[in-house]
């Protein structure tokens, strides 16, 4: 279980950081992501799991991979 926590962790922090980088909200991207600001800030701490169809339109928003997001390589 620790090892999915890590997991989790890693994905969360690079979305914190990539949306921070473009300097969209979390408002922003919930909009993008047609979804709550609040289910979107509870995503981004880690409260709710998220869903792979909205990891799958983030690695596209910001033209990574899923691998990036989720900390199974460094290559952005």
């Amino acid at each position: 279980m620790e090892a999915f926590t890590t997991t989790r962790q890693i994905m969360y922090n690079r979305i914190r950081t990539l949306r921070k980088k473009e300097h969209f909200t979390q408002t922003e991207m919930a909009h993008r992501l047609q979804i709550s600001r609040r289910t979107y800030a509870n995503y981004e701490r880690g409260v709710h799991a998220m869903p792979v169809e909205v990891l799958v339109v983030i690695a596209d928003l910001f033209g990574t991979s899923l691998d990036y997001l989720t900390g199974r390589t460094e290559e952005l």
